[in-house]
C-alpha cells in the first residue's frame, strides 16, 4: 500500500512537470498565432499567475478538508479541460481566460501534491520530498524535448494540448479509483479541523530577517520562473534557431533543476549554508551572462544548465535557515516566505515581456544576472543568533 501512495503522489508531480515542461516549448507558437509582442505574451502570463494565485490560497484548507487525493483528482480534471481548450480558441480574450483557468487549476494541483507529499512523509515517515520535486523537474525535461520532437516532426501545436489533456484524464481516472491509499496521504480528519481552526502569526511578515530570506526567496523565484516560460521564445523566436534548440533551452534547465534538487540535502551537510548562496547567486549570474553572450547553441545552454543548478539550491537552504530561527513555527514561516517569494515569480513574466519590449529580450535576460548578485549581497545580511554555530 505503501509504494501505491508513494507512485499516486509522485505521479502528481509528473503531471505538473508535463503540463509546464510542454506549455514552455510551445509559447512561442502561442506567441506566433496571436500575433502578441513580448509585452502582451508577459502581460497574459502574469494574469495567468493572478488566477493561480488565489485559488492556491483557497486549496490548502481544501486538501485538509476533502484530503489531497480528492484534490488531485478535480485540480488535475480542470487542469485537463483547460489545457484541452487551447486547441480550439481563437480570439486573444478566450487564450487569457484559457490561460487563467490553466494556472488556476495547475495551481491548485500544485497545492494538492505537496500536501499529498507532505502527508506522506508523516504518515510514513519515508522522507522522499526531494525526490517529488526532482521528479517534477525531470518530467518537465522529458516533456520539453518530447513536445520539441513532435514539432520538428511537424506535429501540429495545438493537437499536443489534446494529448498532454489525455494523459491528464487518464491519471484523473487512476486518482478517483485509488482511494485505499487516503490513509497515507491524508491527515486525520480531527488533525485536519485543529489545524484549520488555528491562526497564522501575522507578526511573522514584518519580522526583518523572514522579509530578507523572502526577498531572497523572490528573486530566485523571478529567475526560475522566467527561465522556463521565456528560455524557449527566445531560443525559438529572438535567435530564430530550430525548434529542437529551442525545446532544448526548458529541457535543459529542468533537468539542472533536477540535479540541483536530488543533490540539495547533501551540499546542506557538507557546506556552510551562506557561503553557498553566495556561491549560488555567483554561479546564476554567471551562466545567464553566458547564455546572452553568444548565439552559439551549446555555450547557451550550458549557461541555463549553470543557472538551473545553482538556483535549486536556494530555496531549500532558505527553508533551512528559515528553520533555525524559528523552530516552533517552521511551518508558518515557510508559508510566509513562500507567499511573498511568489511576488517574484507573479511580476517575472510581464517585467520581463515589457523589457524586451523595449531592449530586446536578449537584454532582458541580463536582469537574471542582477537577480543572482542581489542573492549575493543579501546572503551577506543574514545574521542571528541562532545560525552562528552553522
Amino acid at each position: 500500500m505503501q509504494r501505491a501512495a508513494f507512485w499516486l503522489v509522485i505521479s502528481g508531480f509528473f503531471a505538473l512537470g508535463a503540463i509546464f515542461g510542454s506549455w514552455q516549448v510551445m509559447m512561442a507558437d502561442l506567441q506566433r498565432a496571436f500575433g502578441l509582442s513580448s509585452g502582451q505574451l508577459g502581460l497574459t502570463l502574469t494574469l495567468g499567475v493572478v488566477g493561480s494565485f488565489p485559488a492556491m490560497l483557497l486549496t490548502g484548507r481544501l486538501a485538509d478538508r476533502w484530503g489531497a487525493r480528492r484534490l488531485m483528482l478535480i485540480s488535475i480534471l480542470i487542469s485537463a479541460l483547460s489545457y484541452a481548450s487551447f486547441y480550439w480558441i481563437s480570439s486573444y480574450v478566450w487564450l487569457i481566460v484559457a490561460i487563467i483557468g490553466l494556472m488556476a487549476a495547475s495551481g491548485a494541483l500544485d497545492v494538492g501534491i505537496n500536501a499529498a507529499a507532505v502527508n506522506y512523509e508523516q504518515n510514513t515517515g519515508d522522507t522522499r520530498m526531494s525526490f517529488f520535486h526532482a521528479g517534477y523537474s525531470g518530467m518537465g525535461s522529458l516533456a520539453a524535448l518530447t513536445t520539441g520532437l513532435l514539432l520538428f516532426w511537424g506535429v501540429e501545436f495545438r493537437t499536443i494540448y489534446l494529448l498532454v489533456a489525455a494523459v491528464l484524464l487518464g491519471l484523473g481516472l487512476i486518482y478517483a479509483l485509488s482511494s485505499q491509499v487516503d490513509h497515507l496521504i491524508s491527515h486525520p480528519k480531527q488533525q485536519a479541523q485543529e489545524a484549520s481552526s488555528s491562526t497564522s502569526n501575522t507578526v511573522l511578515f514584518r519580522t526583518p530577517i523572514l522579509l530578507l530570506l523572502a526577498a531572497i526567496t523572490a528573486l530566485t523565484f523571478f529567475s526560475e520562473g522566467t527561465l522556463e516560460m521565456w528560455s524557449a521564445v527566445y531560443l525559438r523566436l529572438s535567435l530564430d534557431l530550430p525548434t529542437i534548440v529551442g525545446a532544448a533551452g526548458p529541457a535543459v534547465f529542468h533537468f539542472a533543476m533536477m540535479i540541483g534538487r536530488l543533490s540539495s540535502g547533501w551540499i546542506l551537510l557538507h557546506w556552510r549554508r551562506r557561503l553557498v548562496l553566495r556561491v549560488s547567486g555567483v554561479m546564476a549570474a554567471a551562466g545567464i551572462l553566458l547564455s546572452v553572450s553568444t548565439v552559439y547553441p551549446p555555450l547557451i545552454l550550458i549557461g541555463f544548465l549553470l543557472a538551473g543548478l545553482a538556483l535549486a539550491a536556494v530555496v531549500p537552504i532558505v527553508f533551512s535557515l528559515a528553520g533555525d530561527i524559528a523552530p516552533q513555527q517552521a511551518g508558518q514561516v515557510i508559508s510566509v516566505i513562500t507567499i511573498l517569494g511568489y511576488i517574484g515569480f507573479l511580476l517575472g513574466p510581464s517585467l520581463i515581456g515589457n523589457l524586451a519590449d523595449h531592449i530586446g529580450l536578449r537584454l532582458a535576460l541580463l536582469a537574471l544576472g542582477v537577480a543572482g548578485i542581489g542573492v549575493v549581497l543579501m546572503s551577506f545580511k543574514i545574521q542571528h543568533p541562532a545560525l552562528d554555530q552553522r
